[in-house]
C-alpha cells in the first residue's frame, strides 16, 4: 500500500506555471508523471499540458487492463503512450504558428508488485530515497550530463554550468523520440520522488532525503521541500510527486 503528496508552484521567480503533473485516480493503476514544459509565452504550458492529458486518456482508455499488465506489456505501453503525447506536441505547431519552438521533458513512474518502471525524456527526475541513502533513477538528457560523461566538468558544476538548463532531448522537438526506460526495486520504507528540475536545482538529493525523513509524515515533507525551495530562492517551476511505501 502506499500513500502519496504532490505539489505544484511557480516559484519565486517565474510568472506561470508550465509544469504539469498526473496522478491516479481511485481504482486506476498506480501511474504517476511530472511534465517541465518549455518554449516561451503560451508554449510551455501548453506543450506540457498536452503530454500529460494524453497520458491520462491512455491511462483512462485501458484502465482495466493495464491492471493485469505484467512488466513488458506496461513498457509498450508507456512506450506508445509517450510517442502518441510526442506527436501531439510535434504536429501541434504546425497548425499553430505561435506554438513553433515548444516542447516538455515527460517521466512516468509506474508501480509493479516490488519495483517501478520509468519512462523518460527530458531532465526531470527519479529518486528512490531510504533511512540509508538516496540514489537517482533516471539520467539527465542534457549539455552538462554529456559534458560530465566525457570528463569535460566535474560532478559539482552540475549544478552551476552557465549551460546547466540545455536540454539534448524533449517531447515535441521531432516526429519521433527516443525513450528511456528504468527499474527498480522497491522495498518497504521507500520514498518515491518524481519531479522537475525547480525542486533538484534548489535542493541536493541528500537536502531531500534529510527533510523527508525528519517529517512526521509525507504532507509534512512535502510542504517543508515546497517551502525550502522557495526560500532557497524558487529560480523555477517546483512541481514532484512524493510516494511513500508504507505497507509490503
Amino acid at each position: 500500500m502506499i500513500n502519496y503528496a504532490v505539489r505544484s508552484h511557480r516559484g519565486c521567480i517565474r510568472e506561470k506555471n508550465e509544469d504539469r503533473f498526473f496522478i491516479p485516480r481511485k481504482e486506476q493503476p498506480l501511474v504517476f508523471a511530472v511534465a517541465d514544459g518549455m518554449g516561451g509565452h503560451a508554449a510551455g504550458e501548453v506543450a506540457s499540458a498536452m503530454c500529460i492529458e494524453a497520458l491520462g486518456e491512455k491511462v483512462e482508455e485501458l484502465s482495466e487492463k493495464l491492471q493485469q499488465y505484467d512488466l513488458f506489456k506496461m513498457k509498450d505501453f508507456l512506450e506508445q503512450a509517450m510517442l502518441q503525447a510526442n506527436e501531439s506536441v510535434y504536429y501541434a505547431q504546425n497548425k499553430s504558428p505561435e506554438f513553433k519552438g515548444m516542447g516538455t521533458t515527460l517521466t512516468v513512474t509506474v508501480l509493479l508488485d516490488k519495483e517501478i518502471l520509468v519512462g523518460h525524456v527530458g531532465d526531470s527526475q527519479v529518486h528512490l530515497f531510504s533511512e540509508e541513502g538516496c540514489f537517482q533513477v533516471t539520467e539527465d538528457h542534457s549539455l552538462v550530463m554529456e559534458l560530465l560523461k566525457n570528463g569535460e566538468i566535474s560532478p559539482e558544476e552540475i549544478h552551476t554550468h552557465p549551460q546547466r538548463h540545455f536540454l539534448t532531448r524533449v517531447l515535441g522537438a521531432s516526429p519521433s523520440v527516443k525513450i528511456d526506460f528504468y527499474i527498480a526495486a522497491l522495498a518497504l520504507g521507500h520514498f518515491i520522488l518524481l519531479c522537475t528540475d525547480g525542486l533538484t536545482t534548489m535542493l541536493k538529493p541528500e537536502e531531500i532525503r534529510q527533510i523527508i525523513y525528519s517529517a512526521t509524515d509525507i504532507e509534512e515533507a512535502a510542504d517543508r521541500l515546497l517551502e525550502e525551495s522557495n526560500r532557497l530562492g524558487g529560480l523555477d517551476n517546483i512541481t514532484f510527486v512524493l510516494v511513500h511505501i508504507n505497507i509490503g
